[in-house]
């Protein structure tokens, strides 16, 4: 069962590599997430509609090893609803006849902020680079721990991010302020070293498990 369960898990996601345009729709499904995937982190339909004139957004991603655990965490600066999205290795027990995918779907909550929690992110954010210069040629691998953010911040988009272990992760301050507000803040899984998965190696060489490698540029997402 548990075999079976890994390689069920890993499907889900084996066609990343050839997604499409993320111009919205539901990301916790999994099969618009397999589409989708590099385009939504990217930020893609948020550079499109950023304007001087328009709300500023946020997406921030925090994947904490590919296929255990990703958290979602999106707001804006209008209506302040921080969006919460989280999904992982998922559950067979939640699989239906009707619902194949029921198991890989994300948990998801919404969660209001007051005015001041809002500035709070923001400047923390701010502070820790999510607006500024991107870190240009930063590799951020699906098989470890990091944060991307995809920013439109007064009319000009950002995409930018940063990788455990380095000082630049352990110095950020925006993640301690998003996981306060999470319902489920007990199952964030903190980063640390990536334990050696020997099922998963030899799942990857017989091509039955795929990783893959985001990269920062300099105007977005590197494709």
């Amino acid at each position: 069962m548990k075999r079976h369960f890994r390689l069920s898990m890993l499907l889900v996601g084996l066609s990343l590599a050839s997604g499409c345009t993320f111009k919205g729709g539901d990301i916790g499904d999994p099969i618009h997430r397999k589409f989708h995937w590099f385009s939504f982190v990217a930020g893609d339909d948020i550079a499109a509609s950023c304007q001087p004139d328009l709300p500023d957004r946020v997406r921030l991603v925090y994947n904490a090893v590919w296929g255990e655990q990703v958290r979602i965490y999106e707001w804006d600066s209008v209506r302040r609803l921080l969006g919460i999205r989280v999904f992982g290795a998922g559950d067979l027990r939640g699989v239906t006849l009707s619902d194949p995918v029921a198991g890989w779907r994300s948990s998801d909550a919404t969660v209001q902020l007051d005015e001041a929690a809002s500035a709070r992110l923001v400047a923390a954010l701010a502070e820790d680079g999510g607006f500024g210069p991107p870190s240009v040629g930063l590799d951020l691998p699906s098989r470890s721990y990091h944060w991307s953010a995809a920013t439109c911040r007064q009319g000009r988009f950002t995409f930018t991010g940063w990788k455990y272990p380095s000082a630049a992760f352990d110095g950020l301050r925006f993640p301690a302020l998003l996981f306060g507000h999470d319902p489920d803040r007990a199952s964030v899984r903190p980063a640390g070293p990536i334990p050696v998965d020997v099922m998963w190696e030899y799942d990857r060489n017989r091509g039955a498990a795929v990783d893959f490698t985001l990269k920062v540029g300099a105007a977005g997402m590197a494709r």
